[in-house]
């Protein structure tokens, strides 16, 4: 499994063939990347309707006609934009072309005011088919593990409106993360490398990646 990482939240993800995206958003965009870019992608994942996780400015031109999967919520917003998307739901598994996927609802982070943040759904990644190692979750703006629910590797913010670095560190020790890329530092402003230096003592493997680079899980 590959994971190229874009600004913010933005991931490709390739193997056996196949290549998902997810959260292709705002800051992407406004950083000099252009939508064609990102077309032709198997299917496109979206965590939440935030603009830095689904611009409603390029979204019609970077998913075309492929598939598309969110929340009600980010289903709505794709109605109203006159964009069809297919309705998640939390543990209900389903398969784009060699990975099966399982979205995993969890609270968005709460917002500098203190208010809630909207429906948040995050994904795991999974190999159904021999050939591609690993496992991956991204958990959108999400900022505590799901009870239960463990990882070998994650895709992981580290600041945003009430995230910190500390948080972003038990996060990681939850979910049991052999493995994480840093994401969700672009706007809300971290460094990804401080954040590797924190989670060294706990045999936490941290991955800083530039935009439009990749590694391998």
């Amino acid at each position: 499994m590959i994971i190229k990482k874009y600004p913010q939240s933005h991931l490709i993800i390739t193997g056996n063939s196949t290549k998902l995206i997810i959260d292709p958003g705002s800051i992407t965009f406004s950083g000099g990347f252009k939508p064609e870019e990102f077309q032709g992608a198997d299917a496109y994942l979206f965590t939440h309707t935030h603009q830095d996780h689904l611009d409603t400015n390029t979204v019609k031109q970077v998913v075309g006609e492929k598939p598309c999967f969110g929340n009600a919520d980010v289903v709505r917003v794709f109605r109203e934009l006159g964009l069809n998307a297919t309705q998640i739901h939390d543990r209900d598994k389903f398969s784009v072309g060699g990975f099966e996927i399982t979205p995993v609802d969890l609270p968005h982070c709460k917002m500098q005011d203190g208010t809630d943040g909207p429906p948040n759904t995050g994904f795991l990644i999974n190999p159904d088919l021999i050939g591609v190692n690993g496992v991956l979750f991204h958990p959108g703006d999400g900022d505590e593990a799901p009870a239960g629910l463990t990882s070998q590797n994650v895709a992981l913010p580290i600041a945003g409106p009430t995230i910190t670095m500390e948080g972003a560190l038990q996060f990681a020790k939850d979910l049991q993360a052999k493995v994480v890329v840093p994401i969700h530092y672009d706007f809300f402003k971290a460094d990804p490398n401080e954040f590797k230096n924190m989670a060294a003592p706990f045999g936490i493997e941290v991955r800083p990646l530039a935009p439009g680079e990749e590694t391998e899980i």
